[in-house]
């Protein structure tokens, strides 16, 4: 998604959010090619990148800039951006992919065997 689809409505930014990466029902953090820890792949896009909030998290993000990763999730811009999503506050892909929906958009199936993670599955 490089920007909200046509048939968004207006007030797509004003929807509840239901992150999935708060409860792991989605994987958190992702890499760049830049070097920068991002809060997840769908915050990737040039439209995110637009955003001057996003831009100052991205600003607390190269990996190169700390010793640990741990060191990046405590700078005040990560957690800005955690008390926003607390308060259905996030970037444009926050509203588009984890708004709150009475059906899961995404699944993810994990299958064990012998306590073992051998297939993953997403839809």
């Amino acid at each position: 998604m490089t920007e909200p689809s046509p048939n968004q409505p207006d007030d797509f930014m004003n929807v509840e959010l239901d992150p999935g990466c708060f409860d792991q029902r989605q994987p958190s953090f992702a890499m760049t090619n830049r070097g920068e820890i991002i809060p997840c792949c769908w915050l990737d896009t040039n439209y995110n990148r637009a955003d001057p909030e996003y831009q100052q998290l991205l600003l607390a993000s190269n990996v190169d800039d700390y010793d640990t990763i741990e060191e990046i999730f405590l700078t005040d811009e990560w957690l800005k951006f955690y008390e926003n999503l607390r308060n259905h506050k996030g970037f444009p892909s926050c509203h588009v992919h984890c708004r709150k929906r009475e059906k899961p958009a995404h699944k993810r199936e994990i299958t064990y065997v012998n306590q073992e993670k051998v297939k993953v599955n997403a839809s």
